[in-house]
């Protein structure tokens, strides 16, 4: 006999140890009576007590209620075991399918008419499978898309498996081979003639394919008790970090879908003029994937607007690539790119890799104050850029258009070689050239002579591509940057800081310990770029050039002014609402579907910053729809699965259950005749 045990025998062991004292005392409840004095019965109950003290059946028979209590809680626990007659096959297997379940798996090839999804295919073929297995048989479904993901655990209960198996979907993500081939290795380690079932259509990457190896890395080394083999851990310097071990296992491919022809987008992206944040540039990568000439016309919308058709040619394989400059216009932040089949050629099979989506930062122009004194420098890296509109008030000036309240609101001001003790109020943020005195945004520590800046932040928006370990500096002042207040240190000299930013509320602060006197910065690429960074972080629109991610990929997203905030809530284009964990003022998000999402961080009932993400599939090798019908893992060519016939499998649970019913029966009747009471 087996138990299959999906319950824990120590679990077992305490519920039984609790029913039973359960039982115990809801017996001695059970026989306690409650006492009636009753004329003239005074003189009969010696009698009584003498009758009933010596009458040892009528102790048996209230026992016999007990004991019935007894036997029907243990068949229920031992119902729970699920046990099965027969002992356990010698030619028991262990065995893991993976369930192809990535974007490939949505083709329309399958059946006779070819309306059918290859991931329908893939059921059915797992179906066959199931019905082909051992009693003994222990079997996992694991899912493979872009994450590998445990269905089961291993048991062989194959309506649980065929009702398990009728919830995968295929999603909107490249398969990752490797993780799921690793999961499942993993998973079989130490068991019983370990088997791998692969159920998909083969598109997938050279790389994962070459990632297996067969070769055995752990030796088995004999046991000093009794002489049996166990296995030895191998050595660190023996393990492939890069690879799957996969020795000792049985890897075998059941391949489905048919020959289908496609076209897809591979690349879409979008992106801002640095010096003209009106207009944009949009790429655009396309793949004939079949063996014969096709036609598309590809349309270009902003929102739901067209702004471009075009009809393309494309050779067997051909991949083109179609730029769109100076675009301008359109009120939509959203751009769509979809290729569409001309009325005299049928549409493809794979139609996720026909639509792409992207997203442009907000194109709206800032309105800038420099309050300086004349610096041509200054004024002239402000004038290059066409989306700002730039006024320059000296200090004094500025002081008197403060103190009347005749300053406009501006988006940013800028204080060069100037520190004023009154500012305008938030949200106008502040850039300060070489700050002094007490009002400087950050405390400053002290001055470095002939200073130069050795680090430079690496996750900062501000200092994006910048390169100043070459700049000349004849004076640098020092800030004190307090990490736990949410200040970000940009410059260091040795370990001091010469620039830092900060977030305060909608206010964003930076400082640079150093003003355009006295120095060659102004020569150099970096200030010009310095300077559109920190107005881009400004504005909100620093993460313009990543626009679009790939699905199946985790992403940081940076979300600004989110410090103490753990998660962020995501709407998923299907209008599905998850949670992604958010560290450090980024989002570790997993995009799982085609489209738009949305972000959005709340804190205290309130949205603190909200961004929205595109995510395509971008996968040449996944729109490469072509299926293999053979498969070479590891440089070793996989088999195809036997399909067997089902061994009868006993299990005697419902028996047991008839049983307690029975003797349910039987404890009542016997109460209600008095029998056991």
């Amino acid at each position: 006999m087996n138990l299959l045990a999906p319950i824990a025998s120590g679990t077992i062991v305490t519920v039984a140890a609790v029913l039973a004292g359960l039982l115990v005392l809801a017996y001695i409840l059970k026989m306690r009576r409650r006492r009636f004095e009753v004329p003239f019965s005074t003189l009969w109950q010696r009698v009584l007590k003498e009758k009933e003290a010596t009458s040892l059946w009528r102790h048996l028979k209230r026992l016999l209620s007990l004991l019935l209590l007894v036997t029907m809680v243990g068949l229920l626990l031992f119902a729970a075991l699920e046990p099965e007659l027969g002992g356990a096959r010698e030619d028991a297997r262990s065995i893991v399918i993976i369930v192809d379940a990535s974007a490939s798996m949505k083709t329309i090839d399958e059946g006779e008419d070819g309306t059918k999804s290859r991931m329908d295919a893939a059921r059915e073929q797992v179906l066959l499978l199931l019905d082909g297995m051992n009693a003994d048989d222990a079997i996992m479904l694991m899912r493979m898309d872009g994450r590998a993901t445990p269905m089961s655990r291993f048991h062989g209960d194959l309506a649980k498996h065929r009702k398990t198996l009728s919830t995968i979907e295929a999603s909107d993500t490249p398969a990752n081979l490797t993780a799921s081939l690793s999961a499942a290795a993993d998973a079989l380690r130490w068991r019983k003639k370990p088997q791998i079932l692969l159920i998909g259509d083969g598109a997938y990457s050279e790389d994962a394919l070459a990632s297996a190896t067969w070769e055995k890395v752990a030796e088995a080394a004999p046991s000093p008790a009794d002489g049996a083999s166990e296995p030895k851990e191998p050595s660190f310097k023996d393990k492939q970090l890069a690879s799957v071990d996969l020795a000792g296992i049985d890897v075998r491919y059941q391949p489905v879908g048919k020959a289908a022809n496609n076209v897809g987008i591979i690349s879409f992206n979008v992106r801002r003029y640095i010096s003209n944040k009106l207009n944009y540039e949009v790429f655009i990568e396309i793949q004939n994937f079949s063996e014969e000439p096709a036609t598309r016309r590809l349309v270009l919308f902003n929102g739901d607007s067209e702004i471009d058709v075009k009809t393309i040619e494309l050779a067997p394989g051909q991949r083109i690539t179609k730029i769109y400059p100076d675009l301008g216009g359109g009120a939509e932040s959203v751009l769509r790119a979809r290729i569409e089949s001309v009325e005299d050629e049928a549409s493809d099979a794979f139609a996720l890799d026909d639509e792409a989506w992207a997203l442009m930062p907000e194109n709206k122009r800032q309105n800038v104050l420099l309050v300086s004194e004349d610096n041509l420098y200054m004024e002239g890296a402000l004038l290059i850029f066409d989306h700002l509109e730039v006024d320059k008030l000296a200090p004094e000036e500025y002081e008197a258009a403060l103190a009347a309240n005749e300053l406009p609101e501006y988006d940013a001001v800028i204080y060069h070689a100037y520190t004023p003790e009154n500012i305008l109020p938030a949200p106008t943020h502040l850039l300060y050239f070489n700050p002094s005195g007490p009002h400087s945004p950050f405390p400053i520590t002290g001055t470095l002579n002939r200073g130069r800046i050795t680090q430079v932040s690496e996750t900062h928006p501000v200092t994006r591509w910048l390169e100043m370990s070459d700049v000349n500096f004849d004076k640098l002042s020092t800030f004190a940057v307090d990490a736990s207040a949410a200040e970000v240190s940009l410059f260091q000299s040795i370990r001091s800081s010469v620039a830092a930013a900060k977030k305060e509320g909608r206010r964003k602060v930076a400082a640079f310990g150093f003003g355009l006197e006295g120095t060659d910065v102004m020569l150099r690429v970096a200030f010009p770029l310095m300077m559109v960074n920190t107005l881009d972080w400004f504005a909100g629109a620093d993460s313009d050039l990543i626009t679009t991610y790939t699905t199946g990929r985790p992403a940081r997203v940076p979300l600004d002014g989110t410090y103490g905030i753990s998660e962020v809530l995501v709407t998923t284009p299907s209008g599905a609402n998850q949670k992604a964990p958010l560290r450090e003022g980024y989002a570790t998000f997993f995009a799982a579907e085609v489209g738009v999402h949305q972000l959005v961080a709340r804190q205290g009932g309130e949205d603190v910053a909200e961004i929205q993400l595109a995510a395509n599939l971008s996968s040449a090798s996944e729109s490469d729809i072509e299926p293999s019908a053979e498969l070479s893992l590891g440089g070793k060519k996989l088999d195809a699965p036997v399909i067997g016939s089902a061994t009868p499998r006993q299990s005697l649970w419902i028996y047991l259950c008839l049983m307690v019913l029975f003797l349910l029966i039987v404890e009542w009747y016997t109460f209600n005749r008095r029998i056991t009471v």
